[in-house]
């Protein structure tokens, strides 16, 4: 039995991002490649993963057009018995890209795809009409041409089939569904054709629901569910007690973060923001923070110290030299020798300019808050008078045509989390200059910080426009180290992602990537 305490509402990876869906998605749908736990692609539906190495990966440098060809595991069956052949790609892809299809989650990848070439019905060819370095992150579900191709497409996302899907591809399917109690998922059959006889070792997996991460903690203490997902990282404090479980975590691909409004004027204030044109006083507000303290007191020492927005799981593409420090004595020295003086207050001020910022967060969040007011605390010993302020989640982070507050820029500094993606090119939405959400660009990007660095966009720009592993990884040390010398931003930790689990329950390993720790649930065996 697994024990999750949030209810998915349905199960179309297309349409619906919510953390419980994709942990059932993970069981119910196979895609073309899927990661590891260590975040290494691996062969799902196909024979092998592209590369140039062998290759089935063709860049054309002068065209600047990439291609990718793929060979489907022959006999590959839905559950109902259909073939899933190659005319299930083309067809996901097309539904992807449709216009009248409303609500796809990340069109952006499938729309850099020109064409798609069926040669038969296990070998196909995507033409893409740039360089794509992501090319293996698409297709992470495959879509059932025969029960799906009738439907008309501006009805595709509210059709009752994501409710409980009948035509799945993944290691298991559903048996009965009770709302808001439980799902009963059992082994699908179908899935062993084309994988040489290999069948998942449970006959079936219940996913139990509880009202409140707290009942799901005292179940999995007490051996009533084999695995508990999605303990929130806010527990690690106190979570001391695990009964007959064994707690495991390892680190997101998020990671917690002060960013510094550059907007000047500020839309917020109608001023210049107190740190414009002026980086010692943004490296000082970083060195004044105690975050080594801050992992130990919140997390008992088990969150991984964030050095910039590429999580430490992409181990190739970080720069080893890059390193952020607490020292608030150099802090201090830096204040000093910019010109902030201390006041009778104990407040800084410079050229009649008080040292006095907002930091704004999401209502709701006890642990946030409790970092937040740590870190009132570290700047002002600094001589930093720093105002908390609350927004609700909705007015916080809502689009640019709702007027969210990061979206319209409306703060001057604000803490929340930014969740990157396995690929480092995760970053460039919240780095790169084109992405600050304006009128002209209708709102798109999530640089909210509004920051402008030609170093940046330039390592940016390089790391995405190569396929070259090499060359992507000295691309992004050098963004590391660029980000590392703005200090636009402040990156505090990474989320934490904790399990409980059964010591009888074999072959469990923790996945922070999108294929979430169901991934290889075909696996899983129990003594």
């Amino acid at each position: 039995m697994v024990g999750d305490w949030e209810s998915p509402t349905n199960f179309s990876p297309l349409f619906n991002e919510e953390v419980p869906a994709a942990q059932v998605d993970a069981l119910l749908y196979a895609g073309l490649v899927k990661l590891d736990s260590s975040l290494q692609p691996i062969a799902d539906l196909v024979e092998r993963v592209p590369t140039m190495q062998n290759g089935d990966v063709s860049w054309n440098r002068g065209a600047g057009t990439v291609d990718v060809s793929y060979r489907l595991r022959s006999g590959l069956r839905w559950s109902d018995g259909q073939p899933l052949t190659s005319d299930d790609v083309a067809f996901t892809w097309r539904l992807i890209v449709n216009p009248l299809v409303q609500g796809v989650l990340s069109p952006d990848g499938y729309r850099s795809i020109s064409r798609v070439d069926i040669h038969d019905g296990q070998r196909f060819t995507l033409h893409f009409d740039r360089v794509y370095p992501k090319y293996l992150n698409l297709f992470p579900a495959i879509l059932p041409q025969h029960r799906l191709g009738g439907i008309a497409p501006e009805k595709l996302g509210s059709d009752p089939f994501w409710g409980r899907p009948d035509v799945v591809s993944g290691p298991f399917k559903i048996s009965e569904m009770m709302p808001d109690d439980h799902i009963s998922l059992i082994r699908n059959e179908a899935w062993s054709q084309g994988r040489s006889g290999r069948r998942p070792h449970l006959d079936g997996i219940i996913y139990k629901l509880f009202p409140e991460s707290g009942q799901l903690v005292d179940a999995a203490r007490a051996g009533q569910v084999s695995l508990a997902l999605e303990i929130p990282d806010d527990q690690l404090s106190t979570l001391t007690n695990t009964g007959s479980a064994t707690l495991q975590h390892r680190s997101q691909l998020a990671y917690e973060q002060v960013t510094f409004n550059q907007a000047s004027p500020n839309p917020a204030t109608g001023q210049p923001p107190p740190w414009k044109d002026d980086p010692a006083l943004l490296q000082a507000l970083r060195l004044a923070i105690d975050r080594p303290g801050m992992v130990k007191k919140f997390f008992r020492g088990l969150a991984q110290l964030a050095q910039s927005p590429i999580p430490s799981a992409l181990a190739s593409f970080h720069d080893p030299n890059v390193s952020l420090s607490y020292d608030l004595g150099a802090a201090t020295r830096l204040l000093e020798g910019d010109g902030w003086v201390v006041g009778p207050d104990g407040i800084r001020s410079k050229q009649g300019r008080r040292l006095s910022f907002h930091l704004v967060t999401a209502l709701g969040s006890p642990l946030r808050n409790a970092i937040r007011d740590q870190m009132i605390a570290d700047w002002h010993k600094l001589g930093a008078e720093v105002i908390a302020t609350e927004a609700h989640p909705s007015e916080l982070f809502s689009g640019y045509a709702e007027g969210g507050l990061l979206e319209r820029g409306q703060f001057e500094a604000g803490l929340w989390t930014w969740s990157i993606g396995p690929d480092p090119d995760g970053v460039y939405p919240l780095e790169h200059s084109s992405q600050i959400p304006t009128d002209q660009n209708q709102g798109r990007g999530s640089n909210f910080g509004r920051f402008t660095s030609p170093d940046l966009d330039r390592n940016l720009d390089r790391g995405r426009g190569t396929l070259v592993m090499i060359e992507r990884a000295k691309a992004y040390a050098a963004f590391e180290r660029s980000y590392a010398h703005v200090g636009y931003e402040l990156p505090l930790f990474e989320r934490v992602l904790v399990v409980l689990a059964s010591p009888h329950l074999h072959n469990l390993m923790p996945n922070p990537a999108p294929d979430t720790t169901l991934w290889n649930a075909a696996d899983w065996w129990m003594e």
